[in-house]
C-alpha cells in the first residue's frame, strides 16, 4: 500500500473536474478480516483516483498531511463495492479483490476538500479583526481572531499565519486605514508568511438583560448580559490587495457579564465567518487556473519600464495587467498559462538586464534589477 504521495501545483487544473460522476478500480486490500481488508482496499482504491489528478513534480509536505486525513475517510467516498475475490490468505490475513466506485462528482466531498487545498496549494492566511473605536486608536481582537483561525484550522487550512505577524509588521491603525480604503495593501511591500489577509471589524451592541420584578411589576436588571454581534470581514490578496470577498456575520450570546457575552456573540460570529471564508475560497479557486502575480522591484523606472516590455514580449505570455507601480515597484498579473519557474527562465535568457530572482512560489516570483 502507498503510503506517501508525491504531490504538488496541480497539472492543468482546468481538467479536474471530469464529466462522470465515479471512477471505477480494481484494487486487493489486506486486513485481519473481510471488513478490515473491504478497508484498505477501499483506501487503495481512493489514493489510486486521486493519484490520478495530481503531478508528482515537486513534494509538498502539508498536503501529504492532509490527504492522510482524507485517505481515513476513504469509505465516505466510495459509491460502490464490488468484491471480485475473496479468501484468507492465513490465520491472521484476509485478502479481498473489489472493483471500487470512487465518488468524483464536482460536488461529491472528496472533491469538494482536494480542489480547494489543492488549486490554492493550501494558502497562508493571516486573520486580523479590529475592534470598532471612536477615539483613533482601534486594536485587534484577540478572542475573534482565535475563534477564526480555530475554526479554519478545522477546516483543513493548514498554514493559517498568527495575527501576531501581522500586527507587528503594521499596527491596528494602518490596518484599519487599509480596512477603511484609505491605504492601499499592495504598497505594503511583501510577506512571505501571507498570501491572504482576511481582515475584520467587530461592533457590538451589548446590554444588561431586564426582567420583571414579581413584586413590583417593575423591570430589574438580571445578573445576565446579551450580546448582538457584528464582523464586518474583507478579504484580500496579499500581493496584490485585489478584494475577493467581503460579507456581514452576526452573532448572538448571554452571559454573567457584558464581557462574557460579547465574547459568546463573537464566537458565533466568528464560525459563521469561517463557513463564509471558506466557500469564498471555493469560488476563488475556481477560476486560478492561468496567471502568475509578479512583483518587480528595480533602481530606477526606466528599468522597471523595460523589464515590463520584457515580459510582455514573451513568448508564454499572453497579457500583463499593471496592478500598482510606484517608486521602483510594480506589482503585475501575468496572464499565461506557463509555471513562474518557466516564465522566469525565460526571462533571464531574453532580457538584457540582469534580474535577479527574489522569490517564488507556486503561482509568484519577485524579481529585482540592481
Amino acid at each position: 500500500m502507498k503510503k506517501r504521495l508525491l504531490l504538488g501545483a496541480l497539472l492543468g487544473l482546468c481538467t479536474w473536474i471530469h464529466p462522470v460522476s465515479a471512477q471505477e478500480v480494481t484494487v486487493v486490500g489486506m486486513g485481519m478480516d473481510k471488513d478490515s481488508a473491504i478497508r484498505d482496499a477501499s483506501r487503495l482504491a481512493v489514493e489510486q483516483v486521486v493519484g490520478t489528478y495530481l503531478d508528482s513534480r515537486t513534494l509538498m509536505e502539508n498536503l501529504v498531511i492532509r490527504l492522510d486525513e482524507v485517505y481515513k475517510k476513504s469509505r465516505g467516498f466510495v459509491k460502490k463495492i464490488t468484491v471480485l475475490e475473496e479468501g484468507r490468505v492465513d490465520a491472521s490475513t484476509y485478502r479481498v479483490q473489489a472493483r471500487i466506485d470512487v465518488d468524483t462528482n464536482p460536488n461529491a466531498e472528496l472533491m469538494d476538500e482536494l480542489t480547494m487545498l489543492m488549486r490554492l496549494n493550501d494558502p497562508r492566511i493571516a486573520v486580523v479583526v479590529l475592534n470598532s473605536t471612536s477615539n483613533g486608536h482601534p486594536s485587534h481582537n484577540e478572542n475573534a481572531e482565535s475563534a477564526l483561525n480555530s475554526k479554519l484550522l478545522e477546516m483543513g487550512f493548514n498554514h493559517v499565519v498568527d495575527a501576531d505577524h501581522v500586527i507587528k509588521l503594521y499596527d491596528a491603525k494602518f490596518l484599519n486605514n487599509i480596512y477603511e480604503g484609505r491605504t492601499g495593501l499592495s504598497n505594503v511591500g511583501t510577506d512571505d508568511a501571507c498570501e491572504f489577509l482576511v481582515l475584520g471589524k467587530v461592533a457590538a451592541n451589548v446590554a444588561n438583560v431586564a426582567v420583571p420584578d414579581y413584586r413590583t411589576g417593575q423591570m430589574m436588571e438580571a445578573p445576565l448580559a446579551n450580546a448582538l454581534t457584528k464582523l464586518n470581514v474583507k478579504i484580500l490578496k496579499y500581493d496584490t490587495g485585489d478584494l475577493i470577498g467581503t460579507f456581514v456575520s452576526d452573532g448572538s450570546g448571554i452571559g454573567i457579564n457584558t464581557g462574557r457575552a460579547m465574547d459568546s456573540g463573537l464566537t458565533k460570529a466568528a464560525e459563521d465567518a469561517a463557513s463564509r471564508i471558506e466557500k469564498i475560497f471555493k469560488q476563488f479557486s475556481a477560476k486560478v487556473g492561468t496567471g502568475v502575480a509578479v512583483t518587480i522591484y528595480a533602481s530606477d523606472s526606466a528599468r522597471l519600464e523595460q523589464l515590463i516590455q520584457d515580459l510582455r514580449s514573451l513568448g508564454e505570455v499572453d497579457n500583463v495587467y499593471i496592478r500598482s507601480q510606484d517608486r521602483g515597484k510594480a506589482v503585475l498579473e501575468v496572464d499565461t498559462a506557463q509555471k513562474p519557474h518557466v516564465i522566469s527562465s525565460s526571462l533571464r535568457v531574453r532580457s538584457k538586464q540582469n534580474v535577479v530572482v527574489e522569490n517564488m512560489t507556486n503561482n509568484t516570483i519577485v524579481f529585482r534589477i540592481p
